[in-house]
């Protein structure tokens, strides 16, 4: 395997294992800090700070298993073709639906984050939101990779 064909293989996963929780991270912290607003519920800035850390902290334990199952999923859908919207969502549903029915089996442990019965809606939206974070950030990249893969030896395209 090329350099090039592992590092493109890798991306997606990467992608989506960081930039997937921490962009459920911002966007439920961005929520709070909205409804915090508009109830007129004043908290400090120190408060909606430690909040956000933790949010973070929480999206990325919770989150990476299903991240990284769905950068996987779409890696594996891109050894044909550059992954497309419906691609990148199946995949998070996907991974979703396995995490969940893992989590709901028991074998994570009684941890009530993970239950699979009382947060499967939740996670499966916040892992579509994830999903159409990651691919409209990288889809510019992407396009750009099939069109390298698609050029000849010398870069340049044909002019016939």
């Amino acid at each position: 395997m090329k350099t090039h064909s592992v590092i493109r293989f890798l991306a997606p996963i990467v992608v989506a294992s960081v930039l997937g929780p921490l962009s459920i991270g911002i966007a439920l912290w961005l929520a709070n800090v909205a409804s915090d607003l508009f109830n007129g519920t004043s908290s400090t800035l120190t408060d909606e700070g430690g909040f956000f850390v933790f949010l973070i902290i929480m999206t990325y334990v919770i989150g990476w298993p299903i991240a990284l199952l769905a950068g996987v999923l779409v890696s594996l859908s891109m050894i044909r073709r550059p992954p497309s919207l419906l691609a990148v969502n199946g995949a998070a549903v996907i991974a979703t639906a396995i995490f969940m029915g893992v989590a709901a089996s028991g074998v994570l442990g009684p941890v009530e984050e993970t239950n699979g019965r009382s947060n499967f809606w939740f996670t499966l939206a916040a892992a579509v939101f994830a999903a159409n974070v990651c691919w409209f950030g990288m889809r510019r990249f992407l396009r750009l990779a099939s069109t390298d893969a698609a050029l000849p030896a010398n870069g340049r395209p044909n002019s016939s």
